[in-house]
């Protein structure tokens, strides 16, 4: 169940708070492009640790873990959001819709076959059938972690205002999202999954074009 943000998210944060203080009193012009190479390249190693263990480290996603994930990222993106640039949010967007279709693939793989393929008893089938359980959608993964957001992540920014202070500071009070609107980790994707109907959004923006049945992976060059 989804709680809380992890400590070792936060103890990742505290190492960029670390470098934050360290080239703010000794170098504080070159504070937000040193900022914004070091966030781009967080997020880039995020994305590779997914490519190096999705078959294995990472060879199932439920929607737990799913939504456990969405949250740290839009920790992360929220705290860091001054130091995000476009290169940066474009890799963002490609690890959440590689962890959206992990999640889908995982769920539906875990649906066919309950019980590890138990073998049925006699007369069995039928009834086994009859309770499959409908199959789940990436909008229904998107939605259950909204939800969570939108239940912990004002909470989780104030429990830890005091580790984020040098990112935010009064940034805090600009964080809730008006009554109906989709906080920017949800809106900013459009993830094609296999053997899934497509997301749908509220907003054309939101859309873009498919190019293939895996999901995209940023390439870009290094700085």
């Amino acid at each position: 169940m989804v709680k809380s943000i992890r400590d070792a998210t936060l103890d990742l944060l505290h190492i960029l708070v670390a470098v934050h203080a360290e080239i703010y009193s000794g170098a504080r012009p070159l504070l937000e492009k040193t900022m914004k190479i070091l966030v781009e390249g967080l997020v880039d190693i995020f994305l590779s640790v997914f490519h190096e263990n999705k078959t294995k480290g990472i060879r199932l996603l439920d929607a737990n873990g799913f939504c456990q994930l969405m949250l740290e990222l839009e920790y992360f993106e929220t705290v860091l959001h001054t130091y995000f640039s476009p290169e940066a949010q474009q890799a963002m967007k490609s690890l959440q819709e590689n962890l959206l279709e992990k999640a889908c693939e995982s769920i539906a793989e875990a649906m066919e076959n309950p019980g590890h393929q138990r073998r049925p008893t006699r007369g069995s089938e039928d009834a086994s059938s009859d309770d499959r359980q409908p199959s789940v959608s990436p909008d229904d993964l998107l939605l259950l972690a909204q939800q969570y957001s939108s239940d912990l992540l004002q909470g989780e920014l104030e429990r830890t205002r005091l580790n984020i202070a040098c990112f935010m500071e009064s940034a805090l009070q600009s964080t809730s999202a008006p009554a109906g609107s989709k906080p920017a980790a949800y809106s900013s994707y459009h993830a094609q999954v296999p053997q899934h109907a497509p997301i749908q959004t509220s907003s054309p923006s939101f859309r873009r074009q498919q190019t293939g049945t895996s999901s995209p992976v940023v390439s870009r060059r290094r700085r």
